[in-house]
């Protein structure tokens, strides 16, 4: 090049773009071509930014290329979007570099590739590219500005089930579920707008039926001069909507039993407190729940607890909610209750179903269940209803407590004397003693009552009261007492008495619920050489729950009249202690009806006592019963007894329940008078 060369007009002869910038960014120079390919005239443009020109997503490369520069002769060449002074955006490869001795200005070279871009993309790579797009998971979209569809992907069809034919040239947002439709819509004109990638999660039509969660990712590509568009990405979420539906569920129901929750029964109470709508919250607290869970450990508890929960649902109207709020502890709201007589019946309801036995891993067990009611009213909050039912659940379960006279055993006695017990009844050491049941007038014999006795080898003799609540907390109920009735039978048979004399026992709830009952019953007497006439079965208001055959339970009623029809006789036991004795009357061939020993202890002191004897004997003689007086301990009771027409009695004044030799010498000495 000879010295007579002007350098600008080399520069200006050039096709490329060539700048002249500042360390800073600043227009210093540029040739012709760049005012030719962007429209830009120099005057206009030097001493302003290149950057402002450079597309806002590739800022960052440019930044990054410009840092990159320092220390070295050339810079790595980039690929940029710039915008010319029409507003259109080319494709820039621009490559910079450094000038010696100048250490305040760079050298940037740039050649316009925006019609190689679209050949690269149009041919070469194209059928390439369609082959990915086409087969990968992702739903891919092209969009016009309006959101019609200018492509789409195989993915698509996949999880929508759509002819791609059928939607090209559609509205995207026109294959979502009207709520979906407002967010994706949102979605695109966010994009648009605001010129960056924009998200959302819609519910999209199947055409099949249904709908699919789809998350969409929208990229604004419209001033991209190959792209002009929106390119649109759609995974399929469901299952994170899922997980999430889930994670949601389980905000609001319990873990174990799949009730709602204290969160969930909050709301909800909160909701119909709002509206004044009238409610009944009903508080439910197990009484035997703990002996249960540290006898037969967590599992069998929370087995328990799920089965509390199912039978809760089956009691309460199908609109009631459920909650479980604490360990043993459940809710019950049954809106549009709004007087006592409706809360209590459903209260009574849940009481005595929830004290029907449970079939677990170990067998039968017996929970009981304290309850609790309150009512709204126009001054009800939340708070208020739940503490007045939690209230007047805890002065239930105080007024059932002292009912024992054993001493209250602590978990790990309690644990140690269920495996005692059950060990014991493999061994024998439970038996049954019998007491003599005679008439009133003349003392003569009409039978015996089976009571449970556990020859404990270090206690010594241990009566019910001291283990038959620990048998039904461990699921030993049922062998308890197949125990006790065969050793009844036993005895009995060994006594020889005659065949007027009867064998009265006591037969548990978990033992009436028990499917294979009367084959075993029926079993036991044939062993021992009796009948089921030789039987009479005493049962009482807990053992007769109506109407439960859940959890492969018979219904204890079914029972019952199964053994009837086999000859044996009913009685019911505890008459008059119980609200629906009455009933029980109606509903069961009973033969005999035995008065509680509460009312003969009273009958000489308390006139109230005495009336209840005297309606009790004038009922079952209207109905043709035989009547039998418990816990008769004095002359003077059996006088009154007689004199109210009681017909036949039991006690101590008779005889106390003995083991089968010394029963047999008092029969011998009774036989023996006169």
């Amino acid at each position: 090049m000879n010295d007579g060369l002007d350098l600008g007009s080399v520069l200006d002869a050039l096709p490329d773009i060539v700048l002249l910038i500042d360390r800073a960014g600043t227009l210093v120079g540029v040739n012709e071509a760049a005012e030719t390919l962007l429209g830009w005239s120099r005057s206009e443009w030097v001493g302003r930014s290149v950057l402002t020109l450079v597309h806002p997503d590739d800022l960052a490369l440019v930044d990054s290329s410009m840092a990159a520069l320092l220390g070295k002769r050339f810079g790595t060449p980039i690929e940029i979007r710039a915008q010319t002074a029409a507003g259109e955006w080319k494709w820039l490869e621009v490559v910079g570099a450094t000038i010696p001795e100048r250490t305040d200005a760079l050298l940037c070279v740039a050649r316009d590739i925006t019609r190689r871009r679209v050949f690269e993309v149009g041919n070469r790579d194209l059928d390439r590219f369609q082959q990915v797009v086409q087969h990968a998971a992702a739903i891919t979209l092209l969009l016009d500005r309006a959101g019609r569809v200018r492509s789409v992907s195989g993915a698509f069809t996949r999880l929508l089930g759509h002819d791609p034919t059928l939607v090209i040239g559609r509205h995207l947002v026109g294959f979502a579920t009207p709520d979906g439709a407002v967010a994706l819509q949102r979605a695109l004109n966010d994009a648009i707008q605001r010129g960056h990638t924009a998200r959302c999660e819609v519910p999209m039509s199947v055409r099949q039926g249904g709908t699919r969660p789809i998350r969409f990712e929208i990229v604004n590509l419209l001033d991209d001069p190959v792209v002009d568009g929106l390119v649109v990405t759609g995974h399929d979420v469901t299952d994170l909507f899922t997980a999430r539906s889930e994670l949601q569920r389980l905000a609001l129901h319990d873990a174990l039993t799949g009730l709602a929750n204290r969160a969930m029964i909050l709301e909800r109470l909160g909701s119909v407190v709002a509206e004044g709508t009238p409610a009944c919250v009903i508080f439910i607290d197990l009484d035997r729940f703990k002996p249960v869970n540290d006898l037969l450990g967590h599992a069998s508890g929370d087995q328990l607890l799920i089965a509390v929960g199912e039978r809760l649902r089956e009691i309460v109207r199908p609109a009631d909610i459920v909650a479980r709020v604490g360990g043993d502890e459940f809710v019950v709201l049954a809106a549009g209750v709004a007087d006592h007589a409706t809360a209590d019946r459903l209260a009574d309801r849940i009481e005595l179903g929830l004290g029907a036995p449970y079939e677990l891993g170990h067998g039968p067990v017996r929970v009981t269940a304290s309850v609790g009611v309150a009512l709204s009213d126009a001054n009800s909050t939340v708070t208020s209803l739940l503490a007045d039912a939690d209230a007047a659940m805890y002065a239930a379960k105080t007024a059932k407590r002292g009912a024992g006279t054993a001493p209250r055993l602590d978990a790990t006695e309690r644990r140690e004397r269920a495996e005692e017990l059950g060990d014991g009844i493999a061994r024998g050491e439970v038996v049954a003693h019998l007491q003599p049941i005679v008439r009133s007038d003349d003392g003569g014999l009409i039978g015996f009552e089976a009571l449970a006795r556990w020859e404990h080898p270090r206690l010594g003799l241990l009566r019910p009261v001291q283990f038959l609540d620990i048998a039904e907390e461990a699921g030993l109920a049922v062998a308890l007492g197949d125990a006790v009735l065969d050793s009844a039978c036993e005895s009995f048979a060994r006594l020889a008495v005659g065949p007027d004399v009867r064998l009265s026992v006591n037969l548990s709830v978990g033992q009436l619920a028990d499917r294979d009952l009367c084959d075993r019953i029926v079993a036991t007497l044939l062993r021992h050489g009796l009948s089921p006439h030789d039987l009479t079965v005493e049962l009482t208001e807990s053992a007769t729950l109506p109407g439960w055959t859940g959890g492969g339970f018979a219904a204890p009623e079914s029972s019952l009249m199964a053994l009837r029809a086999l000859g044996a006789t009913l009685a019911l036991d505890d008459f008059g202690t119980g609200y629906s004795s009455l009933t029980y009357i109606r509903r069961f061939p009973i033969s005999t009806v035995k008065i509680d020993r509460s009312f003969v202890e009273g009958i000489l002191e308390r006139a109230e006592d005495r009336a209840v004897v005297a309606a009790v004997v004038g009922l079952a003689t209207t109905l043709g019963l035989t009547v039998v007086a418990e816990g008769v301990e004095s002359p003077a009771q059996l006088d009154a007894l007689r004199a109210l027409g009681c017909s036949a009695v039991q006690g101590y004044l008779i005889a106390a329940a003995m083991p089968v030799d010394e029963l047999s010498t008092w029969v011998n000495q009774l036989s023996a008078t006169p």
